[in-house]
C-alpha cells in the first residue's frame, strides 16, 4: 500500500511539472567555424547546461528536442561531437528524454510533448515554436554556424539514404 501511495504521489507531481526543452547543436553543445568553413566541436555550452540542471532541480521536466536524425550506425570521421545520449551520460544531466525530428521543424513535436519553453540557436525554429504558442528563446551563436551545421547534417542524411538504396 505504501508503494502504491508513493507511486501515486510521483504521478501527481509529474502531471504538475512544467516541461522545458533544449535544442542540442549550438544550444547544449558549441561549435566553432574554421577558415575553410568546416566546423569543430568545442564542448558543452556551460550556461545552458547549468540552466537545464537548475530547471530540473526545481522539479521541472527537461528534454532535448533536436532536428538531428537518430543515430543508426557509427559516427562519421569528421563528427567529434557527442550524441545527445552520450552528453547526458558523460555529464550526468537530468534530461528526461531525447526526441529527434530528422530535419523537420521542432514546433509540432514541442506541442505534442506539452513543452512550455524551448531554447534553440535557429531563429526559424524559434519563430515556428512561437507561432505554435510555445515560448522560445534564441540562443546566440557564431554567425553562419547554424546554416553550415544544417548543410553538413543534410549532406550526411542524403549520403545515408543513398547507402541504404
Amino acid at each position: 500500500m505504501k508503494l502504491l501511495l508513493e507511486n501515486w504521489r510521483q504521478y501527481l507531481n509529474e502531471e504538475e511539472q512544467n516541461i522545458y526543452s533544449f535544442d542540442f547543436d549550438n544550444t547544449l553543445i558549441r561549435y566553432h567555424t574554421l577558415e575553410d568553413g568546416d566546423v569543430v566541436y568545442l564542448g558543452p555550452h556551460e550556461e545552458n547546461i547549468q540552466l537545464a540542471k537548475d530547471l530540473a532541480a526545481a522539479g521541472n521536466k527537461v528534454i532535448i528536442v533536436t532536428s538531428r536524425a537518430e543515430p543508426t550506425g557509427p559516427k562519421k570521421p569528421w563528427d567529434d561531437s557527442p550524441a545527445p545520449e552520450e552528453l547526458i551520460a558523460d555529464l550526468g544531466l537530468p534530461i528526461s528524454g531525447v526526441y529527434y525530428t530528422h530535419g523537420d521543424f521542432k514546433a509540432g513535436k514541442l506541442v505534442e510533448l506539452g513543452v512550455q519553453k524551448h531554447w534553440d540557436d535557429d531563429d526559424e525554429e524559434v519563430a515556428a515554436a512561437e507561432a505554435a504558442g510555445i515560448q522560445a528563446v534564441l540562443v546566440p551563436v557564431e554567425e553562419g554556424i547554424t546554416e553550415r551545421l544544417r548543410d553538413k547534417w543534410i549532406d550526411l542524411l542524403s549520403k545515408s539514404e543513398e547507402e541504404t538504396i
